[in-house]
């Protein structure tokens, strides 16, 4: 079983580094790695081009925001499994292949596994765990409520993507909720849901900067309600932020 892991960076000097450590300490080693770079102007293809052996592809150019540089990077694997690890994400350990693997081989009607993920600050060079992203509090009616699991801790066979779409680039913050809502809930898909760290995330993603992306991802959302042709309440896509709430005072 072959993994395709898509690292996305612009800019990522400060996390890169930690990023490509995580994938090639894998004890697992049947995986492609392919980075696709924004067209950095600071020192992050210098540290990439230090560990350019592990790539099987390096792309830098410019793109058309993030869900852009992924779609390109699922255009090119090769991998039946695809994990998109983002340049201040990184794998919580060096297993986290290989147990994803024992978990579709043991279940291979899935073609989502879903761990947690951990967000964290670092504070005086430490990991500060403030959210734990669990990915059993995912229930697929919560996608009515604008509600989705974690990302960054989704493996999906690159099947899906190829018989439902790639991300709907048209969105800026919400094109994963809108691939969830097409697979899970549109689709029915079949998902298995790990009770297992799997990604660390750094704090401050594009839908939590700030209010003004807060409220750009809720209307991205209703709108992904919108073209897939099913109704839904600004008011009811709200409901999503006490789940989220939630997680951060039970770590």
């Amino acid at each position: 079983m072959k993994f395709s892991i898509i690292t996305v960076s612009y800019n990522s000097e400060k996390t890169i580094e930690e990023t490509i450590q995580s994938v090639i300490s894998q004890s697992y080693k049947d995986y492609e790695y392919i980075l696709v770079d924004g067209g950095s102007t600071d020192n992050t293809l210098k540290i990439v081009n230090n560990y350019s052996k592990y790539f099987n592809k390096i792309i830098s150019e410019k793109d058309n925001g993030i869900y852009n540089a992924i779609n390109k990077g699922i255009k090119f694997s090769s991998g039946e499994i695809i994990s998109i690890l983002h340049s201040d994400n990184s794998f919580y350990a060096n297993s986290i292949l290989s147990d994803v693997k024992s978990v579709f081989e043991n279940d291979k009607n899935s073609q989502c596994v879903i761990g947690n993920t951990l967000i964290y600050k670092e504070i005086n060079n430490k990991k500060k765990i403030i959210r734990n992203y669990k990915a059993n509090n995912f229930y697929k009616w919560m996608i009515y409520l604008g509600y989705s699991p974690p990302h960054p801790s989704s493996f999906f066979k690159k099947d899906a993507y190829l018989k439902f779409g790639l991300y709907n680039e048209n969105f800026k913050i919400a094109a994963d909720f809108d691939f969830y809502l097409r697979t899970i809930l549109i689709n029915k898909i079949k998902f298995k849901r790990v009770d297992q760290n799997y990604v660390f995330m750094r704090h401050g993603g594009e839908s939590t900067k700030s209010f003004s992306n807060h409220n750009k991802s809720s209307f991205e959302i209703l709108n992904s309600f919108k073209i897939n042709h099913i109704k839904n309440y600004f008011i009811v896509i709200l409901m999503r932020f006490p789940l989220k709430i939630i997680q951060y005072f039970f770590k």
